[in-house]
């Protein structure tokens, strides 16, 4: 399958296409990995791929002539966040990324613009969440649940009015929410996070720089892993986007 087969949604592309059929696509900000179960087709969601979507199997379907095409997703981004998710147009090899994903074998980093609190400590952030549904949507919080660990370090700093840094993440595990609610925890909320932010400064920040989006980026991911005795490495980046870049060139 050529990549231009794939119903991909206008504003993501793809960056990389690797054997055996592994897709690396730049997601925008603003589309789903999957369409949401509440919301009707109707509602005119963005989703990574223009097609039929499956939960039980992850998958994405649609025909192209008279053959059914699947995609099938090996992980998810928050529909905020931007940047690199991978697809695979095989289900046993989607199978087995997610396998590698859930065992902590593949290295993912992300970008972060948040508000710049000096006194908080970087290096490796660890915290138990529970997840918890308030006003029908899923949130999490500190308690007795999963552990969510993370690798942080402060790369740039911009003091001016907003008082702002750039954080590097390194995230090994995959709790919902996780970079944005360490971060909160830590006093020092990813600007234009309207879930777990500084609503006041979000809105200000907005207003004088027109950026009205989660400043959250998954800048590259890296992973080597063997199937069927073939032997194949992913390492992908995706260029801190464009109106965020503004802020650190």
């Amino acid at each position: 399958m050529m990549p231009e087969e794939i119903p991909l949604d206008k504003n993501c592309q793809i960056i990389g296409v690797e054997e055996p059929g592994i897709y690396i696509i730049d997601k925008s900000h603003g589309v789903l990995s999957h369409p949401n179960e509440h919301q009707k087709k109707e509602s005119h969601q963005k989703t990574l791929l223009k097609a039929d979507y499956c939960k039980k199997r992850e998958a994405y379907s649609w025909i192209s002539g008279k053959t059914e095409k699947n995609f099938y997703l090996c992980h998810r981004l928050d529909s905020a966040t931007s940047g690199i998710i991978i697809g695979c147009i095989d289900p046993l090899i989607a199978d087995f990324i997610k396998d590698a994903f859930s065992k902590r074998l593949i290295k993912k980093t992300y970008l972060a613009i948040t508000h710049n609190n000096e006194k908080a400590k970087m290096g490796k952030w660890q915290d138990s969440l529970i997840e918890k549904k308030q006003d029908g949507k899923l949130r999490v919080a500190k308690g007795k649940g999963s552990l969510a660990i993370t690798i942080a370090s402060r790369e740039r700093a911009v003091r001016g009015q907003f008082n702002l840094q750039l954080l590097k993440l390194k995230p090994l595990t995959g709790r919902t929410h996780q970079l944005r609610y360490q971060c909160m925890a830590r006093r020092m909320p990813i600007i234009g996070d309207r879930t777990y932010g500084d609503f006041s400064l979000n809105r200000i920040f907005s207003k004088k720089n027109k950026i009205n989006r989660l400043c959250l980026h998954a800048s590259e991911i890296e992973f080597e892993g063997k199937y069927k005795e073939k032997t194949f490495k992913i390492f992908a980046e995706s260029p801190f986007p464009r109106q965020l870049g503004k802020i650190f060139p």
